[in-house]
């Protein structure tokens, strides 16, 4: 034994012939080989049994204890305005990239570094990236494997990653075809009845009841559809329109009102536009000091009780008409009355409308001396010496 332990025959077959000696265990030193080998208890490599699970793994120049790689590892990232470029390791061909939940197809990303994943779009900021990359080599754990069977329960089943077997599915699914209707999902189609990716926005739309939802072309907007079809015409929050074209058939519910000086009232209702004159007025002068003359303008083509007043403290001067007015340049038909309060003199009316014309049981034909005929001016003397508050209206009848 001693050419044998010292290592001097280059060959030497040794048998045990039974398990009669006492001696249990058989060192062999130099190079050796072994057939038909059956192990009934553990095997080490260096010092170690290694742990459950793993595998010998050849180094070169031996074997040493290795763990089989995890199948996925996910990546998530929360995207910055304009980012296209994601550092990440991944097998190149086995990575897939989700946006807000939805998977981008392969033409959608550049994937071939192996280091970072490139976008063909820009994220508008704040989207949520999720990159999980797959290694090539799949494993199973212990009990069972990876390869889901019957007989095995659910809390097996969730432990054993990502695999399927028997109609069976765990951890991310990536579907290259489906058959029969996909309810609730977000996903890129071409097809109606479905929901569907919005390209330049990043972000999936949903359908409520009819499992269509819109396609959001650029606006980047989760929109709520209700079994809308084809391409439909979607607004969403608050719309301020500066102008319209068209004849305002379409437009309920507005009401334009242009100032009451002009004379004209302008009322938009169910799509119907009226003009009409303003029914009545009322407004006032500042008087100043000493003597001024007044005005106020009404429409033509009307029937009018008209009024003029002032009064202060030893001041009062009022008028009023009853008069009909065609066009402008006519004749105003009608009895005007003027009054002031002599004692006071604080306020003097020295002038009244000098287009009225008319005595009561006959027919004038004379004109009168000015030519807008629908414009009435009064002559005021303020005697106060401080400016006063004279005030008029008119109705039509």
């Amino acid at each position: 034994m001693a050419k044998l332990l010292s290592g001097r025959l280059p060959k030497l077959n040794v048998g045990i012939a039974s398990y009669s000696e006492s001696k249990t265990t058989l060192s062999v030193v130099g190079i050796s080989s072994f057939s038909n080998i059956i192990l009934n208890s553990s095997v080490s490599t260096g010092t170690t049994t290694g742990a459950s699970g793993q595998y010998l793994k050849s180094v070169g120049t031996g074997v040493t204890w290795a763990s089989f790689p995890t199948l996925r590892t996910g990546n998530t990232f929360t995207a910055g305005v304009a980012q296209t470029s994601f550092t990440v390791s991944y097998n190149v061909g086995f990575v897939d990239v989700y946006i807000n939940g939805v998977r981008l197809t392969d033409s959608e990303f550049v994937g071939t570094s192996g280091t970072s994943i490139v976008l063909n779009e820009s994220c508008f900021g704040g989207e949520t990236v999720d990159i999980l990359a797959y290694n090539t080599t799949s494993t199973g754990s212990g009990g069972g494997g990876g390869i889901i069977t019957e007989s095995q329960t659910l809390n097996n089943v969730l432990g054993l990653g990502n695999t399927s077997s028997n109609g069976m599915s765990v951890g991310v699914i990536t579907a290259t075809s489906f058959v029969g209707n996909l309810t609730g999902t977000a996903t890129y189609a071409s097809n109606a009845g479905i929901a569907t990716y919005a390209t330049n926005a990043g972000i999936a739309t949903y359908a409520t009841s009819s499992g269509i939802a819109t396609y959001a072309t650029n606006a980047g907007i989760a929109t709520n559809s209700q079994g809308l079809t084809g391409t439909p015409n979607i607004s969403v929050g608050i719309i301020t329109a500066t102008s319209y074209n068209g004849s305002g058939s379409n437009l309920t519910g507005i009401v334009t009102y242009i100032s009451a000086g002009s004379g004209i009232s302008v009322n938009q209702n169910s799509g119907n536009v009226t003009i009409t004159a303003v029914g009545s007025s009322e407004g006032s002068w500042t008087v100043s000091a000493g003597s001024g003359t007044y005005s106020f303008t009404v429409p033509a083509n009307a029937n009018y009780v008209m009024w003029m007043r002032g009064n202060i403290p030893n001041g009062i001067c009022i008028w009023n008409a009853t008069v009909s007015i065609s066009n402008t340049n006519v004749p105003v038909i009608g009895n005007q009355y003027g009054w002031y309060y002599v004692a006071g003199n604080q306020l003097v009316l020295t002038a009244i409308p000098s287009q009225i014309i008319g005595t009561s049981g006959s027919i004038i034909t004379s004109s009168p001396a000015v030519s807008n005929t629908n414009t009435f001016s009064f002559g005021i003397t303020n005697n106060s010496g401080t400016n006063q508050t004279v005030f008029y209206g008119y109705k039509t009848i």
